[in-house]
């Protein structure tokens, strides 16, 4: 008689769904990002845990998702917190929050299922995101590694922090008050279809260039303009951003065009010296021109020397060397008249000049009534000892020894040269004025 053998069950119903329990924890556990608390009074799952169990069960990351049957296009926005340009190397450098956004067809659910959870905050490493960068800098760009959420339609907005360096063909000409026109091309050699962000949505044409949202603390560069347009190429695309940014600094009011007007101011004022304090005037003119001289070495420094154009403050500093070197040669050749033993009267048609119209609007009339009635008053005297001369035997430096005749011709001789040097200051002080005038519109256009 064979004996009966029972089959004792080793995992009773009870703990058979236990264990299948233990599994589905262990499955949710193991999706990236999943938050497998439980609630160790009941053993559920929580809500959340269940969302993203559910979303992303299936879901590879390393495949870019699709929306309405078509690789999904990526929305992208930049938001400019500080910008500075390098005028030396001539790069922009660009610190800004990056707007990026995509959908996914897959990954969308009814929040009233889900304990009307609209959205969940994801790390970047579980999810697909387009590789977003540079691509015509010299710096691919530093991508923060922060969160990426998703709502229950399915969108994924990733706001990462970049900073970028890009080359800009940099025009300085009106420096300091330059305004630069500089391009960022961001985008991606894998991406085909980006769009900008405020149209991502479905507002406004993808078409047309939208201004970018800026918002720029920087106190020398502020942007005045700014577009961007999607640029599509055989196998990939990008954002083409142009910024237009101004300059705008009162430092350099203080440390340029002060220093020059006071130049100038100092140049023309050298000419209204007596014509026989030339040496003050080539000392005034020296030190001019070593104060110019400092400034063109500072220039040199801050500048770039393979710039398109020479800054027009550049211009003028040298121009203005230039002028005070042809004034310290002026003032020279005015120290030799004035000083000069001349025996050779001026010529007549510069004395009727000098004694008529011209020296009127000159300014040279009062200079005359000046000087004058001391000449008179030194002939008087030399007559005047003439006549009360006794013995002109006894001195031999008796002024009754000098013929009081030459003494007052070559006094009037003398004061001639001395009214024409004078002339000459007066007359190259309006020719400088009008140059520097000049310059400075020119320099100011």
């Amino acid at each position: 008689m064979m004996s009966r053998v029972e089959i004792n069950p080793h995992i009773s119903g009870h703990e058979l769904l236990r264990l299948l329990q233990i599994c589905f924890l262990f499955v949710t556990a193991s999706v990236p990002g999943a938050n497998s608390d439980t609630d160790p009074s009941t053993g559920n799952v929580k809500t959340i845990d269940r969302l993203h169990a559910g979303l992303f069960l299936n879901y590879n990351k390393n495949i870019q998702p699709q929306f309405e049957g078509v690789p999904t296009p990526v929305g992208l926005g930049v938001t400019i917190t500080y910008l500075d340009v390098e005028e030396m190397s001539g790069k922009l450098n660009v610190h800004c929050w990056q707007n990026i956004r995509w959908r996914d067809e897959m990954r969308m659910w009814k929040p009233s299922e889900y304990d009307n959870i609209t959205e969940i905050a994801l790390r970047t490493r579980e999810v697909w995101k387009p590789d977003i960068q540079l691509m015509d800098g010299n710096d691919g760009g530093q991508l923060d590694d922060n969160h990426v959420v998703l709502t229950h339609d399915g969108h994924f907005q990733w706001t990462p922090a970049a900073i970028y360096v890009a080359y800009c063909n940099l025009n300085m000409i009106n420096w300091p008050h330059d305004q630069q026109t500089c391009k960022l091309k961001i985008g991606s050699w894998g991406l085909k279809d980006i769009k900008s962000d405020v149209n991502f949505m479905g507002k406004g044409d993808t078409s047309s260039s939208k201004k970018i949202d800026s918002s720029v603390p920087s106190t020398e560069w502020e942007i005045v303009e700014s577009s961007a347009k999607f640029v599509s190429q055989d196998y990939y695309g990008y954002m083409e951003y142009t910024l237009t940014i101004q300059r705008e600094s009162s430092i350099y009011k203080a440390i340029i065009y002060t220093p020059a007007s006071c130049i100038v101011i100092l140049a023309l004022a050298a000419f209204w010296l007596p014509p026989h304090m030339g040496g003050e005037k080539i000392l005034i003119n020296g030190l001019l021109i070593i104060v110019i001289a400092a400034f063109l070495m500072y220039f040199a420094q801050l500048l770039p020397i393979v710039a398109n154009k020479t800054p027009l403050v550049v211009l003028f500093y040298s121009t203005t060397l230039l002028f005070l070197s042809f004034s310290t040669i002026i003032e020279v050749a005015v120290l030799y008249l004035a000083t000069a033993k001349h025996k050779r009267r001026i010529p007549d048609v510069l004395k009727k000049l000098l004694h008529g119209k011209l020296g009127t609007w000159l300014l040279l009339s009062q200079f005359c009534v000046s000087l004058e009635p001391n000449s008179n008053q030194t002939k008087e005297m030399d007559e005047h000892l003439y006549e009360n001369g006794k013995d002109a035997d006894d001195d031999a430096t008796n002024p009754l020894d000098i013929n009081p005749n030459e003494v007052s011709v070559s006094r009037m001789i003398q004061f001639d040269w001395v009214l024409l040097a004078t002339a000459v200051d007066r007359v190259f002080f309006v020719v400088f004025s009008l140059a520097f005038m000049t310059l400075a519109i020119i320099c100011a256009v």
